[in-house]
């Protein structure tokens, strides 16, 4: 005799809260996790020192690349959503044994993002409340303070954390908009530098721009982070896409303006100087209005970095509880809170993490050089996923959305994004860093990602629970309407083909 299904209530079990998040709320996640002042602020050092005069330039290339990649995951996202991003959309074309080397080099790129960033808000912080207030608190104890606070935050309410997100968004791009526009309007340091916006001026040829390009990564990293809030928003197949390509085409106008400014403001026979700023905003700011200002730079500046991991934690939060609920974790890290339904095992998990990997980096490079370092390792990790989900579009709408397959969009939109990044990768081993800890980077990506796929291999060959698992993904239509047919009358939906591995 059959076993008798369980009550509909049983599926809600370890769900996240339903229908909390609108379009502002899924935005203000993409654009905080971006943080355009972040981009500006301190990563614009770093793409400087490889791109020098051609930053601009290479900013465009980058919100092209990106923006692309953002029409490759709006196109899954009308159709699926769940917290899983990538790790899940991949699933849906190419099964389990891939998503799970998929899910696993994800969840490498997303998890160093909260270490990288708690490093800046102590280190920047620490020098900030010295130089400008007279206080003096050591880094790792900032660190300490805001991975509880960001934790206690996303335990409680993920609508709270978001409403936070978007008015520190707001504040930072203010602040730092009302100076780079007075830069422009003065002429910088010596008039407009429209050269800026040609390839031909980095200092270290086409290999300095492929280096800058990875970096660029790191200024978009998050872009797609509205979709690991997918299962809580608001009419996500209309919200999730709006959001996925808003947010970059907004930040890449921003960031190619900002970077723009930053050149004419210390024009262009002092770009080299940009790359040896700790702060380039907070010199220009002293230089162009006056120190008070500058100390308002420096205060966007936390406001900023707050903002960045709220959003960062949010994500990270949601991407171990998607890979927890499936298996591919541990099932402990799947559950959520019984009253405010937020991935409180997650949240411990993940916080613990943060602390550690963070304390360790800080204190073996210092807390603003592990900031870049960790963030070259996180963006060069996630560029092969966002290649494999470009691979993966054609296959999943030809296959599942015959009828609304098109060539333009779901073959050569995400094809030349592909090539861009393939392209970056390229160009930022060759010719190959000579510095440490980058040097050490991509074989140590490489040997992470071999690792991926044997251990994928070995799960398969032992009929591991786990790859089935991941390929058990809710499709949102499937509660309303009966499951989806192909043009051959075969069931598409996601237990019909899921199983079968690479």
């Amino acid at each position: 005799m059959a076993t008798a299904a369980p009550p509909p209530t049983a599926v809600n079990d370890n769900q996240l809260r339903r229908n909390v998040l609108g379009l502002p709320s899924a935005m203000a996640m993409s654009l905080a996790f971006i943080s355009p002042t972040i981009g500006v602020i301190f990563i614009s050092s770093l793409i400087a020192g490889k791109a020098g005069l051609s930053s601009p330039f290479i900013f465009l290339v980058g919100t092209i690349g990106i923006a692309l990649m953002a029409s490759t995951l709006a196109q899954f996202t009308r159709r699926v959503t769940s917290a899983g991003t990538f790790y899940k959309f991949i699933c849906q074309s190419f099964g389990t044994s891939t998503a799970f080397v998929a899910g696993m080099v994800l969840l490498l790129a997303y998890v160093l993002q909260g270490p990288l960033n708690t490093n800046l808000f102590g280190g920047f912080v620490s020098q900030t409340l010295a130089s400008d207030f007279g206080i003096h608190i050591s880094w790792w104890i900032l660190m300490l303070f805001i991975v509880l606070a960001v934790g206690a935050l996303a335990w409680y309410s993920v609508h709270t954390s978001m409403r936070f997100d978007l008015a520190f968004v707001v504040a930072e791009v203010s602040v730092a908009g009302i100076l780079l526009l007075l830069i422009i309007f003065k002429g910088g340091d010596h008039g407009q530098v429209p050269s800026s916006f040609l390839p031909t001026h980095s200092p270290s040829g086409f290999g300095g721009l492929g280096e800058a390009f990875v970096f660029i990564v790191l200024a978009f990293f998050g872009f797609e982070s509205s979709t690991t809030v997918a299962e809580e928003v608001r009419n996500p197949r209309r919200n999730l896409p709006i959001a996925l390509i808003g947010s970059v085409v907004l930040t890449g106008l921003w960031f190619s303006f900002a970077m723009y400014s930053i050149i004419v403001g210390y024009g262009a026979q002092h770009v080299s100087q940009i790359s040896s700023a700790t702060a380039p905003l907070h010199d220009l700011a002293n230089r162009y209005i006056g120190s008070w200002y500058a100390n308002l730079v420096d205060l966007a500046a936390v406001s900023a970095i707050i903002a960045v991991l709220l959003a960062i934690h949010t994500a990270n939060f949601r991407v171990i509880y998607a890979l927890g609920r499936d298996g591919a974790l541990p099932k402990l890290l799947g559950r959520t809170h019984p009253r405010y339904k937020t991935p409180h095992m997650a949240i411990i998990a993940y916080s613990i993490f943060t602390l550690v990997i963070g304390l360790a980096a800080g204190i073996a490079w210092g807390p603003l050089a592990a900031f870049g370092d960790l963030g070259y390792l996180s963006s060069l990790a996630i560029l092969p996923v966002y290649i494999g989900a470009n691979i993966a579009l054609p296959f999943f709408i030809y296959h599942r959305y015959r009828s609304e397959f098109s060539v333009l969009v779901h073959v050569i939109f995400p094809a030349v994004s592909s090539v861009i990044f393939l392209l970056a990768i390229w160009l930022s081993i060759h010719p190959y860093p000579s510095s440490a800890p980058t040097n050490i980077f991509p074989p140590l990506l490489a040997a992470f990602i071999v690792a991926a796929i044997i251990t994928a291999i070995v799960l398969r060959r032992r009929n591991s629970p786990v790859l089935t698992k991941l390929g058990s993904v809710l499709f949102m239509e499937a509660q309303a309407m009966p499951e989806a047919q192909d043009v051959a009358g075969t069931p598409t939906g996601p237990e019909s083909s899921l199983g079968a591995g690479s």
